[in-house]
């Protein structure tokens, strides 16, 4: 009797097993998925908008979380939408972008939400009234540094006063937003090891830097990394000139961090702002920082600074302005 039961208790482990297995995708069909997500990322990165979204929107359609949450975070960030997204008519771009649901669609992130993708967790709270100090938190836990920087400004936005010392001092708290703290984070042991020229030093006091130490911040610190990137690619010989004008022209500190890889997990941020898309995105949110009349008045104060900054610039804003057609 108890070998019977003991057989029988092998049996049921065998099962589960068993149905364990059945439902683990097999080796050779999830390294194709992430074939197929890789090469939908690269076409993406490599500025092939139109068939990249449609190999990211496919995969997701087909149940990949992770194209889900790349896909849905493009369809919610402007400066991620290039001109060929631009251009296509509304059904179409919601056919593309979307979940099909809804009048207009719903968002992929919150279908990777319902497969517990922590990242899509944590956006979803970001989106609604329910975000605080935590979701910051598990964003940095996740290691998504501009996740980090949206949600804290998000927040600081909701308070009428700054982040209390309590919050700034924790270990996950970035030394790169003091500035949502009060003055008394400048005097701490973090603000005196600020370079001179920080621009959390101008948020804080109202005093602006020297613009050649302002240089020298640029020249070295991780926040500018996405403005060397790119002028390193589009203005080597005036690379300096270039990254002090694209910051002039951008005009935020706050929205510089920001920018950069939608998910670090599935896009490393250096990769992202070295890429064609990078420097594209860079482009459109200087662009979306001015209206239509106001675009060529700061194109013509960067040449000042800069004629290449100023003329790449120029192009980007052209390729991602919609142009109309003429009427017969």
């Amino acid at each position: 009797m108890q070998g019977r039961a003991q057989r029988w208790s092998i049996m049921r482990l065998v099962g589960m097993v068993a149905m364990c297995l059945a439902v683990l995708p097999a080796p050779g069909i999830a390294q194709t998925l992430q074939e197929r997500r890789a090469k939908a990322i690269a076409l993406w990165l490599a500025n092939e908008e139109t068939d990249g979204l449609r190999a990211l929107a496919g995969l997701a359609s087909d149940g990949d979380p992770q194209s889900q949450l790349l896909l849905g975070l493009i369809d919610k960030t402007s400066e991620m939408q290039g001109p060929e997204l631009i251009a296509m008519s509304r059904p179409d771009r919601l056919a593309l972008m979307r979940a099909p649901g809804g009048m207009s669609g719903r968002n992929w992130v919150h279908a990777a939400a319902k497969q517990g993708v922590p990242h899509a967790l944590a956006w979803q709270t970001l989106w609604s009234v329910r975000a605080d100090v935590t979701t910051a938190e598990r964003f940095a836990a996740l290691q998504e540094p501009q996740a980090v920087a949206r949600t804290l400004l998000t927040l600081a936005k909701r308070r009428e006063t700054g982040f209390a010392p309590a919050i700034v001092n924790r270990p996950w708290y970035p030394q790169t937003h003091l500035f949502l703290s009060d003055q008394s984070a400048l005097l701490s042991e973090l603000g005196a090891a600020l370079h001179p020229a920080d621009p959390q030093r101008k948020l804080l006091t109202g005093i602006a830097p020297d613009p050649d130490a302002l240089r020298d911040w640029l020249s070295g610190s991780p926040v500018a990394a996405p403005l060397r990137a790119t002028c390193e690619v589009v203005c080597a010989p005036s690379a300096s000139d270039c990254t002090f004008a694209l910051y002039r022209a951008l005009g935020s500190y706050a929205i510089l961090l920001t920018h950069g890889s939608p998910v670090n997990a599935l896009i490393p941020n250096p990769e992202f702002i070295a890429s064609p898309r990078g420097r594209a995105v860079l482009a459109r949110r200087i662009m979306l920082m001015r209206t239509t009349r106001m675009r060529q008045a700061a194109l013509d104060k960067l040449s000042e600074i800069d004629n290449c900054a100023a003329d790449w610039l120029a192009m980007q804003f052209d390729r991602h302005t919609p142009q109309k057609i003429p009427t017969p």
